[in-house]
């Protein structure tokens, strides 16, 4: 017996040490679980075993300070992207709206207005958006700034040209990144390039 953070700890140093550990990306260890850092995210306030990989399960587990792996990711990650902040000072100014009953479009203006390069949407049901904000982010996008559409909704994908014309309103989907995780590869993608279609492709590839 131990308490949870010492013990934690101790798996996490089990599993850097492995080599099966090799190549599979940033690695979350908690409760004797090993996750994808992609896929993985908190999901109770109070919960000790609040983290969890919601869309994909577990990349293994470890039994005894041993690790049985069941799964690899297959996104490309890590030292397999384009990216390198090492110079930068600054990351892209990106924010988040959320769409709600009824919800203003005044977030989305007041974000354009302040020169924001990108604009997460975390929209309901398959990243659906409120007619306002949809508007209001059309012109956006239009006129430059780059929009990703997210779900609030904790699991599941936000599909490409669904239930929205992405390809017409030059709309990013962010497939299974929430819209916390979306934000993060929007500004890191903004530092390559501000082409939706480019963007779109970043977000299938990693």
């Amino acid at each position: 017996m131990s308490a949870d953070g010492p013990f934690n700890l101790y798996n996490a140093v089990v599993t850097a040490a492995d080599k099966q550990s090799a190549n599979r990306g940033v690695l979350v260890v908690m409760n004797d679980t090993v996750m994808d850092g992609r896929d993985v995210t908190k999901t109770n306030t109070t919960d000790v075993a609040t983290f969890k990989s919601v869309n994909y399960g577990p990349l293994g587990y470890i039994h005894n300070g041993k690790i049985d792996y069941q799964r690899t990711p297959q996104r490309k990650h890590t030292s397999s992207t384009p990216f390198d902040v090492a110079k930068l000072t600054a990351l892209p100014k990106v924010g988040i709206i959320y769409n709600y009953a009824n919800a203003s479009d005044l977030p989305a203006k007041v974000l354009v207005d302040a020169g924001y390069d990108g604009i997460v949407s975390a929209g309901v049901g398959n990243g659906n958006l409120y007619k306002t904000i949809f508007d209001t982010l059309a012109t956006a996008a239009h006129n430059g700034t780059v929009v990703v559409r997210s779900s609030r909704v904790p699991t599941g994908a936000t599909t490409q040209d669904a239930e929205v014309d992405d390809a017409k309103y030059g709309f990013v989907a962010s497939g299974t990144l929430n819209p916390q995780k979306a934000r993060v590869l929007l500004q890191l993608a903004l530092t390559q390039t501000k082409d939706p279609k480019q963007i779109q492709t970043i977000f299938n590839q990693y």
